[in-house]
């Protein structure tokens, strides 16, 4: 991988001028072999250790976009090697010339039109200067918010795009912002919660063992953290640490566009209120699918859609799971029906995953039989988009289960047209 991004963005000139370098080292005696030898041995030793110690998975774009850019040291090298290599080829064609000027004029050259094409090629690509995109989802999830409310922040993207809008640029001074995973370090909290006294910590870190440690430092889970603080209203952006369920005791997770509000699980849930409330959280113009899948754009625009299907995820969800009567059933999906409708009619490019959820909301909806809505339309609903699902989702482990139930859903739609002929 490392070999290909290299060839990529440095050329096959570059690459081979560097592997000059090294076989000229060998096969002459020179003054600057010890340099070449240097260089040569700085490039194993941080490609190997870095190969040794990253863990990511590079079969996800994501993934192989953070380790590229931790390859650019040995790109660097590659190009002190590739110059190097240059001047031994000059130096050579000299000798066999004995001491022509062309090649004086010719080794600027080489050197002028390499730097040249890479400043061509790679330009548009590392000009950033009018990049604003994760500083608008920061800006959105911030801008979302109530009045004094308190986020619990999870990932590299959420974490540092907020903490920066917020502390650097000083958006949003009334919310309180704290990482979860550094709440679990001896030195987090000691440091930090003397500046947030909006906030009570029950402890001196966060475990979720609740005790008194060796080092005599008082332990807090999330669920202590909750009740002692229910004077706010809490966010995480985005989702809770796994290794705490113990707010699962009082408090239930509901949908707020990215992130997710920590409710009483005592508070009765209002779909309508909730969807209305939720619906228009963000200002997100940027088109799906705009970015490198390797970039952090990408990530920040991918969350930025789904927020908008979340709600109605979650609504759909509670109808599938939830112990309520048939009533309250029928109103969730058909509340759940109606948001994917439209959500899904407003776009015309979108995550292909909504295309899934509106054609099984369609589904239900059919089966329901108490929505005044038109069996055929709904049946031709279901069929289109299961299609235009397992059509751009090659690699769903259910799709040919999805394909046997389009085959049904069909002859099931040709025998309502079939009975409204007759």
């Amino acid at each position: 991988f490392q070999l290909a991004q290299m060839k990529l963005e440095l050329s096959l000139p570059v690459l081979a001028l560097a592997l000059m370098a090294c076989v000229s080292s060998v096969l002459l005696k020179q003054q600057k072999s010890s340099v070449v030898w240097l260089f040569t041995g700085m490039l194993c030793l941080y490609s190997l250790f870095f190969a040794w110690r990253a863990n990511l998975d590079i079969t996800k774009p994501l993934f192989l976009g953070v380790v590229e850019r931790f390859w650019l040291q040995s790109s660097a090298v590659v190009a002190v090697l590739a110059g190097l290599g240059l001047a031994t080829l000059i130096s050579v064609g000299s000798a066999m010339l004995k001491g022509s000027q062309v090649l004086l004029w010719l080794e600027w050259l080489s050197a002028l039109t390499l730097v040249s094409s890479q400043i061509w090629a790679n330009y548009s690509i590392c000009d950033q200067s009018n990049n604003y995109i994760v500083d608008k989802f920061a800006r959105n999830l911030l801008s979302s918010m109530p009045m004094d409310a308190v986020i619990l922040l999870r990932g590299d993207l959420p974490g540092n795009a907020l903490r920066y809008v917020h502390y650097c640029e000083g958006m949003r001074p009334d919310i309180t912002l704290i990482d979860q995973e550094m709440m679990t370090y001896e030195w987090y909290l000691p440091k930090l919660a003397k500046h947030l006294p909006a906030v009570y910590f029950p402890g001196d870190r966060w475990n979720p063992v609740e005790g008194v440690l060796p080092d005599g430092k008082l332990t807090f889970n999330l669920h202590h953290f909750l009740q002692v603080n229910k004077h706010k209203e809490v966010f995480v952006c985005i989702g809770l640490h796994e290794g705490d369920s113990t707010w699962r005791r009082s408090y239930s997770l509901w949908p707020w566009g990215t992130c997710e509000k920590l409710v009483p699980s005592d508070v009765a849930f209002d779909p309508g209120e909730w969807t209305h409330l939720t619906r228009n959280l963000y200002n997100w113009t940027e088109d799906y699918g705009s970015f490198q899948p390797s970039s952090w754009e990408a990530v920040a625009n991918e969350e930025m859609w789904q927020a908008r299907m979340k709600t109605a995820f979650f609504i759909f969800n509670l109808a599938e799971t939830a112990s309520v009567t048939a009533e309250m059933k029928s109103l969730l999906y058909t509340l759940a029906y109606t948001s994917y409708k439209e959500i899904v009619s407003s776009h015309s490019n979108h995550p292909v995953n909504w295309h899934k959820n509106y054609a099984i909301a369609c589904e239900r909806i059919l089966r329901l039989q108490q929505v005044d809505v038109d069996p055929e339309v709904l049946l031709s609903e279901t069929v289109k988009h299961f299609l235009l699902y397992v059509e751009k989702a090659e690699d769903d482990p259910q799709r040919q289960d999805i394909l046997q139930a389009v085959k049904h859903l069909k002859k099931e739609l040709q025998g309502l047209r079939k009975r409204k002929e007759d």
